[in-house]
């Protein structure tokens, strides 16, 4: 009766274990910052709409430590840096120089690249902010 009570043990923690760590498999992995083309959509807490500049806003991060995108009327590049600790800054950006209906708007999203200090990746979401406070959020999607 010994022998088999002493042979359950190992059982048990098997089953255990394999719980323990069935919850840990389905939940979502945070999409990577560098290589992952970043769509704008919301702005200072405000939605960006979809017609709100002529071309898409997005973001996209290199391995290079540079950073290119679209401002929605202009193509941009330029450097970023990034810490452990989530911290993030971004150097001036050369800019082509188109004018369009939506200036406005990229003139915000870049205003929001310059003032940002910290990251936030969930999942799919990107949220770039300064003191904790949201200045842009971006979603990961296709060209």
């Amino acid at each position: 009766m010994k022998t088999v009570s002493i042979s359950a043990i190992p059982l048990l923690l098997l089953i255990i274990f394999s719980f323990s760590f069935r919850g840990k498999s389905s939940d979502k992995i945070n999409t990577p910052l560098i290589g992952t083309h970043w769509n704008l959509v919301e702005l200072n807490g405000q939605k960006v709409a979809i017609n709100a500049t002529s071309k898409p806003m997005y973001l996209e991060f290199k391995l290079d430590s540079t950073v290119s995108g679209n401002g929605g009327c202009n193509a941009f590049s330029g450097n970023f840096g990034t810490s452990n600790k989530n911290e993030i800054s971004f150097g001036d950006m050369v800019r082509t120089n188109v004018l369009c209906a939506g200036i406005d708007n990229e003139k915000k999203f870049l205003d929001a690249l310059a003032k940002s200090d910290h990251y936030k990746i969930s999942n799919d979401t990107l949220i770039l902010r300064n003191q904790m406070v949201d200045l842009a959020k971006l979603v990961a999607g296709k060209k």
